[in-house]
């Protein structure tokens, strides 16, 4: 048997190229799609690296005959670089799409409709590259309204399995339009705790009443409004964290100009990335976390600092709160941290911490890692089963 990974130049796919080794050993090979001559985040040793300019984007890059080679082929992500490349893949190779949320959540509501108000009116200032890329979504989903990106449509509804990052996520993209057909669901997950989350921290917890907000430069973390809920409620003496290394420079800066204004040398942007080991020292200072998106975001950083007992205020409307809340997790809601700012001085009992701790430590597993991706591939190929495929390395 033969699986071929497709992904981005992303920190992710080192964490999963791991877990598939470990299920099925010397049966993966990756190729990297990137528009620079190195990798800045991939880590691997062997990989088939495909180098593209913007005029490329949206048409495969790789032949048809190499597809021919795999049993099973995975796309970690499915956006505009890569979703084209399935039209390449033979109909009798069974296809996953393991979704990141930025690749899904446009079909499901506007972007617009995941900022607040006061982050709105952030992108509609004069940043311009801000404001280009804000406007350039909204007019992308416009035109997928307009059934202008049929392709992409036919892309998605031409794959065999399709993992989100939350299982209630998959209904949700399922309902979003009227599909003529729509690859199953598989339960999947990136990382696992003892190898990429929380290594060389097991048996640490959070120490110290810093508070660490959303998880990268991003309009979708809603900054603006956590930073003037925290200012007007005069929250003082308190280190805010802040990650900025990923998304947009441009806002990450406004963001920054607006911490250091409210709460000077107290606050402290991350601009630039670091390990996992460096990254998980420095939030472990923080006994609170206030994540205030609206849309499934940063749950890496969730699981981190649940293990590490920090208490996590989401947005009611974020589709982690109730997946956690059933989960038996002990999470708050921003919106029940805005009644009661108290709460950034009430840590979790000794009982929820521990109680939180085993239960991402159980879902979030290597063991469950392995499990789950034996049972996602060996669902993939009893689908290419009943459409006579046969193995083109056999199984082993």
């Amino acid at each position: 048997m033969k699986i071929l990974h497709i992904a981005t130049d992303d920190k992710f796919v080192d964490h999963a190229y791991t877990v598939f080794e470990k299920a099925f050993p010397e049966k993966n090979e990756v190729i990297i799609f990137s528009k620079s001559e190195s990798l800045k985040f991939v880590k691997l040793k062997d990989y088939l690296h495909v180098k593209y300019t913007p005029s490329q984007i949206r048409r495969p890059r790789v032949e048809k005959e190499l597809y021919e080679k795999y049993d099973l082929v995975i796309f970690h992500s499915f956006g505009d670089l890569l979703y084209p490349e399935i039209f390449n893949i033979p109909e009798d190779v069974p296809t996953v799409w393991f979704g990141w949320g930025y690749d899904y959540y446009d079909l499901i509501g506007k972007p617009k409709d995941l900022f607040l108000p006061a982050s709105q009116n952030i992108a509609s200032q004069s940043y311009k590259s801000l404001l280009r890329r804000t406007i350039g979504k909204i007019l992308r989903f416009s035109f997928r309204l307009a059934g202008v990106s049929k392709s992409r449509r036919k892309a998605i509804e031409k794959l065999s399995i399709f993992s989100p990052v939350l299982p209630n996520e998959y209904e949700m993209v399922l309902n979003s339009h009227r599909w003529q057909d729509f690859p199953k669901y598989a339960c999947w997950n990136y990382g696992a705790m003892e190898d990429h989350l929380i290594k060389g921290f097991e048996d640490e917890q959070v120490e110290g009443d810093s508070i660490l907000i959303g998880n990268s430069a991003s309009l979708t973390c809603n900054h603006k409004e956590i930073l003037d809920f925290l200012h007007e409620a005069g929250v003082e003496n308190r280190y805010i964290i802040s990650p900025l290394s990923y998304g947009d420079k441009t806002y990450g800066e406004k963001i920054i100009t607006i911490g250091k204004q409210y709460f000077g040398e107290k606050f402290n942007p991350l601009k630039d990335f670091m390990s996992i080991q460096n990254y998980v020292a420095t939030i472990r200072k923080c006994g609170y976390v206030i994540m205030n998106h609206k849309r499934q975001q940063a749950v890496g950083n969730i699981v981190i600092m649940l293990y590490l007992g920090a208490r996590v205020f989401l947005r009611e409307e974020n589709p982690t709160y109730p997946f956690l809340k059933e989960m038996g997790i002990a999470v708050s809601s921003v919106q029940e941290l805005e009644k009661d700012i108290s709460l950034l001085q009430k840590p979790l009992s000794s009982e929820e911490k521990e109680n939180n701790k085993e239960l991402v430590s159980k879902y979030w597993s290597r063991e469950q890692g392995i499990f789950r991706t034996k049972n996602l591939v060996e669902q993939a190929l009893r689908l290419a089963d009943k459409n006579g495929c046969e193995l083109k390395g056999g199984l082993v």
